[in-house]
């Protein structure tokens, strides 16, 4: 039987997904952690979302956890032979909390407010990308019945896939035609439409400004026109970036001319739109963002005050307001 196709707003936010996890850097966890909870996310509704890895036969581990929009501290507690986790370590399949009614869902470690109870969740293996090991496992949760239909799983179940794999390329070249065989419309590695080649270009020229920031580095010690030298070419990447950052922002907007729907960020350049996007998900500094993007942090003041006029808010909190509709919780097993 032929496997059902993503519908279109399902590929384009796991395609984004895809970009984000090939992007990151070696051993950016929490990042793809966050990656995988904003898509899903964007997808259907989620109040809790955690990310659990196994320890010895019967522990599990979770480092992350969501809940209510809050980021929960890691926990770690052994788990029942008759909950999810123990469900998705023998049998490395994905769990729907329809298939037996929440039961495994009960036989649960609680977390969050345990005055609520979820009435729907979906839970998907962490299958190891080089041994095949069911490492651990991805779930999300709602208060509300009748949530996950099976678009939603398929969809939780290939980010967990891709974040498996994200974790692979970090020690080795990784053999990805499994990830893609199923859902080869997932794969960003080619070149398809616009949004790839923007991607494509950026990847570009963010590892030539990260390689010409590494130089400056080295001739800093030496001094004199070297170090000169080296500092006005590290400059010169840098304003190039946002040079590039606002032509293809400028270009997604006329993209969107024809779009009937309301962006709150439609006004925002690719890079302030990235800006946002970070901060609003995971509250990143400005120093973090300097760090992470490779600017200086002035430029980044620049651009955070950019996001906030553009957006019409006064405070940094303001921008996770207008750009993430609000959600809730429960409990992982």
């Amino acid at each position: 039987m032929a496997t059902a196709r993503f519908s279109p707003p399902y590929v384009d936010r796991l395609r984004a997904a895809d970009r984000w996890l090939r992007a990151s850097e070696r051993d950016a966890h929490a990042a793809r952690y966050a990656v995988c909870r904003t898509t899903i996310s964007a997808l259907t509704r989620v109040d809790s979302f955690y990310i659990g890895f196994f320890r010895e036969e019967d522990t599990v581990f979770i480092p992350y956890i969501y809940d209510h929009d809050q980021f929960l501290r890691p926990s770690i507690g052994r788990y029942s032979k008759y909950g999810v986790s123990n469900w998705i370590r023998s049998s490395k399949q994905p769990y729907v909390y329809r298939d037996d009614g929440g039961r495994r869902l009960t036989n649960a470690m609680p977390f969050g407010d345990t005055s609520e109870v979820s009435l729907d969740a979906m839970a998907v293996p962490l299958i190891d990308a080089v041994t095949g090991e069911v490492s651990g496992l991805m779930s999300a949760q709602s208060l509300h019945p009748h949530v996950y239909d099976d678009e939603a799983v398929r969809a939780l179940e290939w980010l967990g896939r891709a974040l498996m794999h994200s974790f692979a390329r970090d020690t080795a070249a990784q053999d990805e035609l499994d990830l893609y065989t199923i859902y080869p419309e997932l794969d960003t590695s080619g070149v398809q439409d616009e949004t790839d080649l923007i991607d494509a270009v950026s990847a570009h020229v963010n590892r030539l400004h990260r390689q010409i920031r590494d130089l400056a580095q080295l001739a800093s010690p030496l001094g004199g026109a070297v170090a000169e030298a080296a500092q006005a070419l590290q400059q010169l990447s840098e304003a190039t970036q946002v040079e590039i950052g606002d032509l293809f922002g400028a270009f997604a907007d006329a993209a969107q001319d024809d779009d009937d729907g309301v962006d709150p960020a439609a006004e925002l350049t690719s890079r302030e739109r990235e800006i946002a996007e970070l901060i609003a998900r995971d509250g990143v500094s400005n120093a973090d963002l300097a760090r992470q993007l490779h600017i200086s942090e002035k430029t980044v003041k620049t651009h955070v005050g950019n996001v906030l006029r553009k957006l019409g808010v006064a405070q940094r909190a303001g921008i996770e307001l207008v750009l993430s509709p609000p959600s809730r919780r429960n409990s992982y097993s």
